[in-house]
């Protein structure tokens, strides 16, 4: 079990992670929706969900945005927890690809909708995980 002070930490990011999925749901139902922006929350979603489980068994991250990097450091600690990030794996690419100007091809609406329920799988597996003292079987 994680000392108070990792535990509070991960539910920190956890939190973080949370926040990160509301906007990027908001962004999707705004007038006009703002794909490209919920599309990074997406993924910023599912990274922090990855480092809160890190954290949570007190495991040292990169700073990276590399979703399959931060996986298999997961699955190093616990496979189980595969099955549930690596339908949302390709939103990486999201962390940096619409930030600036020139990239004219957006996901439409249907798309980002399913990037972000992935994104939403990954944080529910994440807690899930957490809740059940970080194994997940």
């Amino acid at each position: 079990m994680p000392s108070q002070f990792r535990s509070d930490e991960a539910a920190a990011w956890l939190q973080f992670a949370a926040d990160d999925l509301d906007t990027a749901r908001v962004l999707l139902g705004a007038m006009p929706p703002r794909v490209r922006q919920s599309l990074f929350h997406a993924q910023q979603a599912a990274e922090k969900s990855l480092k809160a489980f890190l954290i949570w068994q007190e495991q040292p991250f990169p700073l990276t945005h590399d979703l399959a990097r931060l996986l298999r450091l997961c699955v190093s600690i616990d496979s189980g927890i595969a099955a549930g990030v690596e339908p949302a794996l390709d939103l990486t690419q999201f962390a940096a690809r619409f930030r600036y100007p020139g990239e004219d091809d957006v996901p439409s609406i249907e798309e980002a909708q399913l990037w972000v329920a992935a994104a939403a799988g990954v944080l529910d597996c994440v807690s899930i995980c957490i809740a059940g003292d970080g194994t997940s079987g």
